[in-house]
């Protein structure tokens, strides 16, 4: 591939290669976290423990770092969408996408800044505030798209829904079941971004050509 090729093809797929790269360095922060973990109950509390830096001294710098540098290319993906979708002439879709998913960002860096063990009360908060963040994107940013037919537009609330109950089972089973549930919860949650991306960069291609 030549370099134009390749620069032609990073801007026709901005939003799409950012996601790669956001749960490429999330994932890769829980792996190593998980692999250097020196406490083995992080499996049957939460993804949370990893973080935690009395119990989990030599994990915690690869899962907060993780989580904080995924959160600043959350960032940069809500930005690109908003442009995007202004360019859509999508005006409110714009300032939804923006707000929310930095909202989504915020939550995911005060994890990282805020570990359980030494701030339980904070950390309960962010990390509550991250799936309703993700809940609300999905349902607000489809239901504020003008251009979506009514079978995508009920295709695409059937995520929300499908992660609060989800979300709602892990906190009542707890035990391992929470840390499976947090897991599918992120995997999900990336799928649905990175297919909201994939929608958007098409549509902008389409407008460009």
């Amino acid at each position: 591939m030549s370099r134009d090729s390749a620069l032609r093809f990073c801007r026709c797929n901005r939003l799409q290669i950012l996601c790669v790269l956001y749960t490429a360095i999330l994932t890769f922060g829980v792996l190593v976290a998980a692999t250097l973990s020196d406490d083995s109950r992080w499996m049957g509390w939460s993804l949370s423990r990893l973080g935690e830096t009395v119990v989990n001294r030599h994990s915690a710098l690869a899962f907060n770092a993780g989580v904080f540098m995924s959160s600043l290319v959350l960032i940069m993906i809500g930005v690109g969408m908003s442009k995007g979708y202004v360019k859509l002439r999508q005006l409110r879709t714009a300032k939804v996408s923006v707000w929310l998913i930095t909202l989504l960002a915020i939550c995911m860096i005060g994890v990282a800044l805020c570990p359980n063990d030494t701030m339980h009360a904070v950390h309960f908060i962010f990390s509550r505030g991250v799936v309703v963040m993700m809940v609300a994107v999905m349902l607000m940013l489809p239901s504020s798209l003008s251009y979506l037919t009514r079978r995508q537009r009920m295709l695409s609330f059937s995520f929300p829904v499908f992660m609060a109950l989800l979300a709602a089972q892990g906190y009542v089973l707890r035990s391992f079941w929470f840390v499976i549930v947090e897991v599918i919860l992120g995997l999900f949650a990336a799928a649905w971004l990175f297919a909201v991306c994939r929608h958007l960069d098409m549509r902008l291609q389409e407008q460009s050509d």
